[in-house]
């Protein structure tokens, strides 16, 4: 028995090198169609955030922006983990032949997030109908449009969820990520043509067309493309299973998503939806610095669950080392050209949109340090670690909540930038220093690919 179990410790051992190659090949190629679909989707993002500028105004847009970082918090809510659990559980199902627990995955968690995102939009209707005599009826209008595009911004990011667990990188970001901008670009054209004055609500309108557009057009390419051998199969539920993995998982993607929008969210409590405005554009303009991250990340979180399940520390090096360093690249260009031609790009969205220029090489700089430090936020949450990750953003959501409700009264925009970064920094500092002890990964660019730490 000790003779075979060392014969199949030598094979395994063996084959590590060729696994090595096959996954970092796989990062290059899935990552670089990703890359291409997320430029591709960050431009048309920008530009249809542009287009909307100019036509809706900067007041308009203020109120836009602030619907949809609220609607954007509670869709993430609404997931309750389910997305992140399906590409954590889904390749191991794949692996094992256990094609009627993957199709119970899809329509359970399908079903699970659906009702669950219609009741929070229904409590935010409610919400909206209580606390908004004191709004214009353009704010009201356009929140509940808002909250009626909830259940079907849920359902586009599950279909993209299954589309991720299949390694399809480009197509669960070609839907999501690049239809919906371009659907978005195309329906304000028509509003311009065909309706005389545009305003949020309309705006609000148009999004949700494009929304319920690109999941139609996600659900009807993952039905061509569900494999044969998962058609034919009973579906087996693992409800509970499915509910405890969410769980634990989707208090970090809640803490992360709210953290994000914190900033947004407080300088619109205390400046008002004229100053949230430029400043939203100049988050959207900053978020170009994370294409290449985004891109990475769409093939790098099941790789580090399928690394880790084989214990294949030197691989989940390999893996995580070059997609720090691809990230960081990608953010350090991309600050670079926006530190020279953002204030000139600002401009371009109206009038007093230039005020961000600042605000927006803060946010710069904030990316190109958090970027250095690698993907931290999957090396816990696909390795078991998702509790101690979620206590280490709530650390950085405190810290983007003082800072920026000290320093938006005085500073403004630029007040709400710095409490951003100080949570980002804050939080993925505390997680790269946990990966090092708990995993023996250095996930940041100074890794050594394929070296594993001392423990």
């Amino acid at each position: 028995m000790e003779a075979m179990n060392d014969a199949a410790a030598a094979r395994a051992i063996g084959s590590l090198p060729a696994l090595h190659a096959s996954s970092l090949q796989l990062l290059r190629r899935g990552a670089s169609g990703a890359f291409l679909v997320t430029i591709g989707g960050t431009g048309l993002s920008f530009l249809a955030n542009l287009v909307m500028a100019r036509v809706i105004g900067r007041h308009e847009f203020g109120v836009y922006a602030l619907m949809f970082s609220w609607v954007s918090m509670l869709a993430v809510i609404a997931q309750a983990g389910q997305d992140i659990s399906m590409i954590r559980l889904l390749p191991s199902y794949i692996r094992e032949g256990a094609w009627g627990k993957v199709r119970g995955l899809r329509r359970g968690i399908g079903t699970i997030v659906l009702a669950t995102s219609c009741c929070i939009a229904l409590g935010g209707c409610v919400a909206v109908y209580l606390i908004g005599a004191n709004q214009s009826a353009s704010w009201r209008h356009t929140f509940y449009i808002g909250f009626a595009m909830l259940p079907v911004l849920t359902q586009l990011q599950q279909s993209g969820a299954l589309h991720r667990a299949f390694k399809r990188p480009v197509v669960s970001g070609l839907y999501q990520t690049l239809g919906r901008p371009l659907l978005l670009i195309v329906l304000l054209g028509v509003l311009v043509l065909t309706v005389r004055e545009i305003d949020a609500p309309w705006a609000a309108a148009a999004s949700l067309a494009a929304a319920a557009l690109a999941l139609a057009g996600s659900a009807r390419h993952l039905q061509h493309s569900w494999p044969e051998a998962g058609r034919a199969a009973a579906p087996a539920y693992e409800i509970r299973r499915w509910l405890v993995v969410g769980s634990q998982m989707s208090m970090l993607s809640i803490i992360v998503v709210s953290g994000s929008r914190l900033d947004v969210l407080i300088l619109g409590a205390l400046m008002g939806p004229g100053d949230v405005g430029p400043y939203y554009a100049a988050v959207r303009m900053a978020g170009f610095a994370l294409f290449a991250q985004s891109a990475a990340n769409v093939v790098l979180a099941p790789m580090i669950a399928e690394r880790f399940d084989a214990r294949d520390m030197g691989g989940l090096q390999l893996v995580a080392t070059r997609a720090a360093r691809f990230a960081f690249a990608g953010a350090l260009a991309v600050s670079m050209g926006f530190g020279v031609a953002g204030n000139w790009l600002l401009g371009l969205f109206g009038p007093g949109f230039d005020a961000a220029y600042v605000p927006l090489l803060v946010l710069l700089c904030g990316y190109c340090v958090s970027t250095s430090m690698g993907e931290v936020g999957f090396m816990l949450s696909m390795t078991r670690f998702q509790r101690r990750a979620s206590m280490l953003v709530l650390v950085g959501v405190v810290a983007n909540a003082a800072v920026a409700w000290l320093l938006v009264p005085s500073f403004g925009a630029t007040g709400a930038a710095i409490g951003a970064v100080a949570s980002l920094l804050v939080w993925r500092a505390l997680a790269w220093r946990t990966v090092r002890r708990r995993l023996g990964i250095d996930p940041s660019i100074f890794g050594v690919p394929g070296k594993e730490l001392s423990r």
